[in-house]
């Protein structure tokens, strides 16, 4: 029998039985958009948080809290909560070096903030001056931070783009007071729009004097240092680092055992290859919990084959008192089988495309920086997974078909 007639005959057959063709298919389309969908979600998200990455630079190093050695740290909660040892002695150390381009002093708090008019709970960052030089901020309005606001402990503070806007609407926010925490700071200045910079939406945060707010909090501990190395070699600036808040800290660490530090430093790379590592993890559990739809819908193929097979056993039997050989027939449902499961494999394909569109749309809708990218692997998978649960679980009901002995086959009612 001619390929073309073998085709033909499949879809004839599923053509009569539209209804249980579509509900066969339901799993296989399930299974496989959810697979599309899945891997296109997680390779949006790890294109999201490698442009966050990169969007501070090569050449900057961050200096953190916790452990030295990041296995050692744990979750990004135990982070937050390891014991807090940078302090300003360690920025003003490392601010004397002069291999290091700019460095800032951090600490970040959910505050809330207050004018005549309005009140809201925001980002309050305190920063040094070289924080808007690092991350490449500007002022639209006014001024930025100075070393001597710093120095003085003095209660200022520059606006995120879209925070001035809902604090003052369209009065101008220079020199107007911002009540944080029962403290009054004057607004000095309003930032360019800067969209999310390392996963903060830098228009919706209110910058101050890290001094400042230490003061306010009562606190002398820092959250993090941003170092920008310039020319000098990144992995080589780390160890830099390294050693002099090992001397700073006191710590008894002559063979510098990442694991005896009461801080870490981390690089782009570092974080980049974390995120990747991330990502591959997440695809992997995110495409085996789909995949059991894969699964569930290769056996209702299956059974739904031998049930076609047992309605046309006198049609089998007919095929073969004509001349039909075994081979025929097993061909003929195995291009059954597969001909279902490859159709609703592209089905799938569109409709997890669709949604891996639609879901990128809003997920930027509260992620700024979010895109959509075509999954060309998870495409290549689902066909070839359709493909290949046609074949596997039609194979063995098209041999049954093909075994049955035409007379027996022509005498079945």
């Amino acid at each position: 029998m001619l390929l073309r007639d073998t085709l033909n005959l499949s879809f004839d057959s599923l053509r009569r039985n539209k209804g249980r063709s579509v509900l066969t298919m339901l799993g296989i389309i399930i299974g496989v958009a959810s697979v599309v969908l899945m891997l296109a979600i997680g390779r949006g998200a790890e294109q999201f948080i490698l442009s966050q990455v990169a969007s501070f630079g090569s050449d900057v190093v961050f200096v953190r809290n916790g452990p030295g050695d990041e296995k050692q740290a744990g979750s990004p909660q135990a982070l937050l909560m390891a014991k807090k040892t940078l302090t300003m002695r360690d920025y003003r150390r490392l601010k004397q070096q002069s291999w290091i381009v700019g460095i800032s002093a951090e600490y970040y708090m959910e505050l809330l903030a207050e004018t005549s008019t309005d009140r809201l709970r925001t980002l309050i960052a305190g920063v040094t001056a070289a924080e808007f030089n690092i991350f490449a901020l500007s002022a639209e309005q006014g001024t930025l931070l100075t070393e001597d606001d710093v120095d003085g402990k003095t209660a200022v503070a520059v606006l995120g783009h879209d925070l001035a806007q809902d604090l003052f609407g369209n009065e101008n926010p220079i020199g107007q007071r911002v009540k944080i925490q029962k403290k009054y700071y004057r607004v000095i200045g309003v930032l360019n729009p800067a969209g999310t910079k390392f996963f903060t939406n830098m228009d919706r945060v209110i910058f101050t004097p890290v001094t400042t707010l230490l003061d306010q909090l009562g606190s002398d501990r820092l959250q993090y240092l941003a170092v920008k190395v310039g020319a000098t070699p990144i992995n080589e600036a780390a160890e830099r680092i390294r050693v002099i808040l090992r001397e700073t800290h006191k710590l008894d660490n002559p063979a510098g055992e990442l694991v005896k530090d009461d801080f870490g430093v981390t690089t782009q790379e570092d974080t980049a290859r974390r995120a990747g590592i991330i990502s591959s993890i997440l695809e992997i559990l995110l495409t085996s919990i789909a995949a059991i739809s894969l699964l569930v819908g290769g056996v209702g193929i299956m059974n739904i084959m031998y049930v076609t097979v047992t309605e046309r056993t006198r049609e089998i039997g007919l095929r073969k008192a004509v001349g039909a050989r075994p081979n025929d027939v097993l061909l003929q449902f195995l291009a059954e089988a597969v001909t279902l499961t490859l159709l609703a494999g592209l089905i799938g394909v569109l409709c997890g495309l669709g949604l891996a569109w639609l879901s990128s749309k809003i997920l930027a809708l509260y992620q700024a920086g979010w895109g959509f990218e075509i999954p060309w692997s998870a495409m290549l998978l689902g066909f070839s997974v359709s493909a290949a649960i046609g074949i596997g679980f039609g194979f063995f009901p098209a041999r049954h078909a093909a075994r049955l002995h035409p007379i027996e086959a022509l005498r079945y009612e």
